[in-house]
């Protein structure tokens, strides 16, 4: 089976290189920093992105430096406009059809290769490297498969019929958990181009249920207090469609009728907050809510499996959206920056410290992970998954959107050779904050 699911990701990545136009979507586009410093700037910035609908990497709305991938017809134009209004700006990537090509095409030498050796065991699997959807859905069938505690289970299914698969890690409890021992719930790759964040959840989950074989104490800690619910690719439509068609897609792949433009933000259509700042009504936006909340089948799957563990009285204590980029912890609120910040903030701003220090001392990564509220230390955002966490049935106190590597200098076409440094700090970051929760808000 494991050969069969090697055989279809060669051939289906194969098929797309082999068609040009599939491939070459982002022949001289630019990824352009901006630096801003006035509100009057980023309100222009905001008024191009509504009527030109720029794909902003880095949204306008908070004084920091704003990056945007520009078309190449338009790139000296846009230029043009940034120096007549005295903006200064740095392209960070002159074609970013360069960076896709090279994702790809390391991507298909490392599945040939496997394809060529043939069956492969759990103990072979590459992490890194970026790993088509099939093969994410068969290591967690592997990994299931692999150790008694952990069980594969179908979370959902995407608008185009695919099986979301999601693991729950289960360990024998330790003398001091609760029974049943409280949730935490991982989720990766709500938006289809952050590839960075499915190969770091499978890492660090990977490693986890190694280090727990091996006697590791920290892995023994955690698994024994906490039941662990993993959904390592929740968009996988718009994932496939990343491989295959176009690599920066960010968005699902679900139609919005009578209009041409398909998808909507999954981190935009949950039910918190629903349509307020930060996410628009436009279908072709990239930032799109949908036409109601929860009307994605990946975002009403996340639903459903958390009404399902409130129904059987499961307590969920953390709940963690892992993306990228930019190398934040953002905590609730994501809906508004003026709105009171919740009674629980003291504690899940300590907890994301907590973490944040764990993660910055592993590798030293260039430009550290900062934490705090969402909207005051990042942008807007409503209908987003981590106010959703924890305003909304899972009610999780430890609720957070991870942004990770890097800051900038690739952004969302990170190279493969980052996957695992920042497995290896996400890890740490992990059993860091879970430490936290464990010590300071347990029962």
């Amino acid at each position: 089976m494991k050969f069969v699911v090697l055989l279809a990701a060669v051939a289906a990545l194969s098929s797309a290189a082999s068609f040009p136009g599939k491939t070459e979507h982002y022949r001289g586009n630019q990824l352009i920093r901006i630096t801003v410093e006035y509100e009057e700037d980023l309100k222009w910035l905001r008024n191009i992105e509504e009527k030109m609908n720029l794909d902003f990497w880095t949204d306008p709305s908070t004084i920091r430096p704003v990056d945007v991938m520009v078309p190449r017809d338009f790139t000296s134009e846009f230029k043009r406009m940034l120096n007549k209004r005295e903006l200064y700006y740095k392209v960070l990537r002159q074609d970013l059809q360069d960076d896709v090509d090279n994702d790809l095409a390391e991507a298909m030498r490392a599945l040939q290769k496997k394809a060529r050796i043939g069956i492969q065991t759990l103990d072979d699997f590459d992490y890194s490297i970026y790993h088509p959807f099939d093969e994410i859905q068969q290591w967690a069938t592997d990994v299931a498969n692999e150790y008694s505690f952990v069980t594969k289970f179908k979370f959902g299914e995407t608008y185009e019929g695919r099986e979301i698969g999601a693991l729950e890690i289960a360990a024998p409890a330790n003398a001091m958990a609760s029974d049943p021992k409280p949730v935490v719930y991982f989720e990766g790759g709500i938006h289809a181009r952050e590839w960075i964040s499915p190969a770091t959840v499978m890492f660090f989950t990977g490693k986890l249920l190694e280090m727990y074989n091996n006697g590791d104490a920290d892995a023994r800690r955690v698994l024994g207090m906490f039941d662990l619910h993993i959904v390592p690719s929740l968009n996988g439509d718009g994932y496939v469609f990343t491989w295959t068609d176009e690599r920066l897609w960010r968005k699902s792949r679900q139609p919005n009728p009578d209009f041409g433009c398909v998808g909507t933000d999954l981190n935009r259509n949950f039910d918190a907050f629903w349509g307020q700042n930060g996410a628009s009504p436009w279908p072709c936006s990239i930032v799109y809510r949908g036409f109601t909340p929860l009307n994605n089948p990946e975002t009403t799957a996340v639903d459903a499996h958390f009404q399902a563990l409130k129904a059987a009285g499961r307590v969920t204590k953390v709940f963690i959206d892992w993306h990228s980029y930019s190398q934040l912890i953002l905590a609730p609120w994501s809906y508004s920056s003026a709105a009171e910040l919740p009674a629980e903030s003291e504690n899940q701003l300590a907890a994301a410290a907590a973490m944040a220090a764990a993660m910055n001392s592993t590798n030293s990564v260039a430009g550290g992970y900062i934490h705090g509220p969402s909207a005051r230390l990042l942008y807007e955002a409503s209908g987003a998954s981590n106010d959703y966490g924890f305003a909304s049935t899972p009610a999780a106190t430890y609720t957070y959107v991870v942004e990770l590597r890097d800051t900038g200098e690739y952004g969302f076409v990170l190279p493969a050779d980052q996957i695992l440094p920042s497995g290896e700090e996400s890890y740490d970051g992990v059993i860091a904050l879970l430490d936290y929760v464990i010590n300071n808000d347990y029962d």
